[in-house]
């Protein structure tokens, strides 16, 4: 199959690869992931069609070069140049094990957005919480009154009366 053919497949992939520099990964280096990647994409004259770094793509470039130690082994390893990435420096890896120079490269966290909820929304909230305690209580009761129950009685077997036979009658 040409290499054309290949690039054009991996970059109709949805959802292959969701990092800032995903856009000059498909036309610089189509064939290239994970560290093999980053020295493609920061070495103009491996490109394979010659392509512009953006902002995004350098600051990402730019954060793997500060945490190239991070990279290097041990929990992030091997997640250079993917979408896991800044997850795995950011929540994978405890913050003492980041560097001061790699912490400094992250990008900064977003704080949590709080949503403000209308009346009626609140009231659905609570009475589906009403029915949810109800059930429970109801089930709660239920396992009361069935473990008050003494548990079946086993049916005693009958003996049957002796063949004659010693290995039948075992």
């Amino acid at each position: 199959m040409p290499r054309w053919c290949l690039a054009l497949f991996a970059a109709a992939l949805p959802g292959a690869s969701a990092h800032p520099c995903d856009a000059e990964a498909a036309t610089a280096c189509p064939f290239d992931g994970g560290a093999a990647l980053g020295v493609c994409l920061t070495t103009p004259s491996k490109h394979e069609v010659a392509t512009t770094l953006s902002p995004e793509c350098e600051t990402f470039v730019a954060m793997h070069g500060a945490c190239a130690a991070e990279f290097a082994g041990g929990t992030c390893g091997g997640s250079a140049y993917t979408e896991d990435a800044v997850l795995c420096l950011t929540s994978w890896m405890a913050a003492s094990d980041v560097s001061a120079g790699c912490a400094a490269a992250l990008p900064a966290k977003e704080e949590a957005v709080v949503q403000e909820l209308d009346e009626a929304t609140l009231l659905k909230r609570a009475k589906r919480k009403r029915a949810r305690e109800k059930a429970a209580e109801e089930v709660r009761q239920l396992n009361e009154k069935n473990s008050g129950k003494a548990p079946p009685k086993k049916k005693k077997r009958k003996k049957k009366p002796p063949t004659g036979n010693m290995y039948e009658d075992l």
